[in-house]
């Protein structure tokens, strides 16, 4: 009776992922105001608020937000900011959200009007200061992680809802290896979780998953054994498992390379070997379930069986960011030339 019920249940699970595929959201529905040109449009920054709220940041300024939950979406340029590439977005709700830039001047912007207004809370215009990814544990606590400057990581703390900005001790934040930075491909390096704990993982020459017990703690260091050694190659993005952390990259440069773009890192900060891979580089991994995650990245999208150890391949079309509601189910999709979609089974 064992084995027929566990064939049964693999029998469903196969075919859930053959109903499982990517729609994109018809750019018919789509409102762009002025300034707004989709085919130079690349969203890398995302944040599914709810099954109802969705909020995009991405290059030339642009955002993009729905309030129905993906059936149609608002396009907007911020024309003083038309030369910037917002990265990533936090959302609290369909009127409070913060965003980041990536690049020169390294922009924080806040909004609590649904993004008709926003105030510039954060602002460096030091050519060394990359800001990569922004999260929060509630919407009063959060951090932003940038590239390293003066050989330590950049981590920036708010406590006021991002209306003021405050870096962290270089007493506290990690060294950088030599050619070791963050990725902002979709940001997602940087992750938190509990009360007060956060992780981050690097890229370049060397591949690190970095572990803090707070924003007061030093970190814990792992080696990661996913593709390294040039500035293509790294650790993407990072997502907490049910046993651990997972994280995903390779190489955008060889982005069909089957080849070290998955680790698993456990509890005990061990590297365990999956023995498998997804389909190509991945810029972005999301739970839906405990035992089910989805990965994005340019040559393609793929679903993770934790019970099976298994990855699935379900498109093969091109998206930077991939991310499940925070309080609700729907999954969407983003990507270059302003490209949405969302997950349906």
């Amino acid at each position: 009776m064992k084995y027929i019920k566990t064939f049964i249940l693999f029998c469903l699970s196969l075919n859930l992922l053959a109903q499982t595929n990517i729609e994109l959201i018809d750019s018919n529905n789509f409102f762009l105001g002025e300034g707004v040109i989709l085919s130079k449009t690349s969203f890398r920054g995302l944040c599914v608020v709810n099954d109802t709220v969705i909020w995009a940041s991405g290059s030339r300024g642009t955002l993009a937000k729905s309030v129905n939950g993906g059936k149609s979406f608002v396009f907007i340029q911020l024309k003083e900011y038309a030369k910037s590439d917002f990265r990533d977005i936090e959302a609290f709700s369909d009127k409070i959200a913060i965003m980041i830039s990536s690049g020169s001047p390294a922009y924080i912007l806040k909004t609590i009007d649904g993004g008709l207004t926003w105030d510039e809370v954060y602002k460096n215009t030091d050519s060394a200061y990359f800001l990569d990814a922004i999260d929060f544990w509630n919407e009063e606590n959060g951090i932003v992680l940038g590239d390293p400057i003066n050989g330590n990581f950049y981590i920036i703390k708010t406590n006021n809802g991002g209306e003021k900005w405050e870096a962290l001790n270089s007493n506290i934040t990690p060294k950088a290896e030599q050619g070791e930075a963050v990725y902002a491909a979709s940001g997602t390096s940087l992750q938190c979780w509990g009360k007060s704990e956060f992780g981050f993982v690097s890229g370049g020459m060397y591949a690190s998953f970095y572990k803090f017990k707070n924003t007061y703690s030093k970190s814990i260091k792992t080696n990661l054994k996913i593709q390294q050694g040039s500035n293509s190659k790294g650790a993407y993005s990072l997502v907490k498992s049910k046993s651990g952390f997972f994280a995903v990259g390779g190489d955008y440069r060889n982005d069909s390379a089957v080849y070290k773009n998955f680790d698993e890192i456990g509890a005990s900060l061990m590297y365990e070997d999956m023995g498998c891979n997804p389909y190509g580089y991945r810029s972005c991994i999301e739970k839906i379930t405990p035992s089910v995650y989805i990965a994005c990245g340019t040559n393609g999208v793929d679903i993770f069986n934790y019970t099976q150890k298994k990855w699935t391949n379900i498109s093969n079309q091109s998206f930077n960011v991939v991310q499940k509601a925070k309080q609700g189910k729907v999954v969407f999709l983003a990507g270059n030339k302003g490209k949405i979609g969302r997950l349906v089974n």
